[in-house]
């Protein structure tokens, strides 16, 4: 048996880039714990990735076990310390544990809930059902519960677990736990413990834990022994601008998806898929599938192949031309207006989404008249201090007095 796991410099998020944690695979050079994060779809396939890396092809049957995200940290610690069948010296068993729920906290069940709700109308009734499982199971709720006269109500569910319950919503809840009970579908406790003592007592050698995750609380207290045991890199697609709503960055995670291709994309290439493609993952990676086939033989592709094959997806988000009036930002308002109105967009949201920029800004600069007269406020803490607690706590929410403050700057 190794010795346990020690800590790690390098897990904290960003730490190396995927190409080298291939190479140090290849060469059987890989901590005990590998935590993807950031973007579900590419964290997931860099995990899968990754396995392929480090067992052999005719060995993956038996040797890499995927586990759902309704999967306990006891099923985890079990599968991790259950001896690979047919081990042999320097071969590896990899144990890729996707989205799972216990590592998302409770205020984070919005996503969880949506991806459950998701799986199910896919028609993939197990996952959903069990998905909505592991997240009930976080407030303490059983499939009974979730089935019986007297469900959980929605009230309770923004309560426990910050998840927005509509009427449709209960009626997927009440129909998953039916199909849960009717299966004897079953989620185990996020007891950590078992999964903590296999960290501290250290795998077997050549056991490597993959966890493939979108969003984690780092608070966690197994989190934080799962990042002090290995690495952490997060996978997800960036963007400029002040408030996060410029261009996305697409560079490093094209190189990603266009690994082994022998394609590569010229700066135009890069902008227009930033444009028509934005930040989701998942059609990024299809699209330029389409656009390797497209291209043949040539090594790069263009933005005229782009032009050719790709249809736009992306929209602006629906703050973009709030921030850029907010901002004093004509040419950047504009710009998303033409986007906007050039994609369908109502023009009557526009008006809306014009109108309560407006409206906002109004009432950030009267509330603070009121308070501290015409005298403009030079700092975050002077805010906090004289305007943010005269705030109706309905209002507030949980945001921070930091967003207000910004508000407030903006309104001057």
């Amino acid at each position: 048996m190794p010795p346990p796991a020690r800590p790690n410099p390098a897990g904290h998020a960003g730490g190396g880039t995927l190409a080298g944690l291939l190479a140090e695979a290849r060469a059987g050079e890989i901590a005990p714990v590998l935590l993807f994060d950031g973007d579900a779809f590419l964290s997931g396939r860099a995990a899968r990735e990754l396995a392929r890396a480090l067992v052999p092809e005719g060995e993956r049957d038996l040797n890499v076990v995927e586990l759902d995200p309704a999967t306990s940290p006891a099923e985890v610690a079990a599968e991790i310390m259950t001896r690979g069948l047919f081990a042999r010296p320097g071969s590896h068993k990899v144990v890729l544990a996707t989205e799972p729920a216990f590592l998302v906290s409770k205020e984070d069940g919005t996503e969880l809930f949506r991806r459950a709700r998701d799986a199910w109308a896919k028609g993939a009734q197990r996952d959903g059902a069990r998905r909505l499982l592991a997240l009930a199971a976080k407030a303490g709720w059983r499939a009974e519960e979730l089935a019986g006269d007297r469900p959980p109500t929605p009230a309770a569910w923004k309560r426990e677990l910050s998840v927005e319950a509509r009427p449709e919503d209960l009626a997927f809840v009440a129909a998953a736990a039916r199909y849960a009970l009717e299966r004897e579908l079953r989620v185990a406790r996020d007891d950590a413990s078992a999964l903590e003592a296999a960290l501290e007592r250290g795998f077997p050698r050549g056991h490597v834990l993959v966890i493939a995750a979108g969003k984690v609380d780092s608070n966690l207290p197994l989190a934080k022994k799962l990042l002090a045991a290995g690495r952490r890199m997060t996978f997800a697609i960036q963007r400029e601008g002040k408030w996060g709503d410029g261009p996305v960055v697409l560079g490093p995670v094209l190189e990603a998806l266009l690994a082994g291709t022998g394609k590569s994309c010229d700066g135009g290439a890069e902008a227009r898929l930033g444009e028509l493609v934005g930040d989701d993952a998942r059609t990024l990676a299809s699209e330029l599938g389409k656009l390797v086939a497209y291209v043949g033989e040539r090594a790069c592709i263009s933005a005229a192949d782009v032009e050719a094959v790709v249809t736009r997806a992306a929209g602006d988000p629906f703050f973009a031309l709030g921030n850029a009036v907010e901002a004093r930002d004509l040419s950047g308002a504009m710009a998303v207006l033409d986007r906007s109105l050039e994609d369908g967009v109502s023009p009557f949201l526009v008006l809306a989404t014009l109108a309560s920029t407006l409206r906002r800004l109004v009432v950030e600069r009267e509330r603070a008249r009121k308070l501290v007269g015409e005298r403009r406020l030079g700092s975050a803490r002077e805010y906090e201090a004289l305007v943010f607690p005269h705030i109706p706590e309905a209002e507030v929410g949980k945001r921070q007095p930091y967003g207000f403050w910004m508000k407030y700057q903006a309104a001057q």
